[in-house]
């Protein structure tokens, strides 16, 4: 374990009982996060890389502006 978190460890540990469980718990979420990986089909991805192979624009820029003032009247 690296200074840094052993210190904040040490601080966490000094801290009342309710914000201990706080601060496990977003500990937790952050680790959490970086374990989801999706778990796609290979159609799945033969059709992002499909899709991200395309340099067709979905629309122009005119076409976004015009869509936009429609909205935002």
């Amino acid at each position: 374990m690296n200074k840094q978190l052993s210190d904040v460890i040490l601080r966490v540990q000094e801290l009342p009982d309710d914000r201990q469980v706080e601060a496990a718990a977003l500990l937790l979420e952050f680790l959490d996060q970086g374990q989801d990986d999706p778990d796609l089909t290979s159609e799945q991805i033969a059709e992002i890389e499909r899709r991200l192979s395309d340099d067709e624009p979905y629309a122009t820029d005119d076409e976004v502006r015009a869509v936009y003032h429609r909205l935002s009247k």
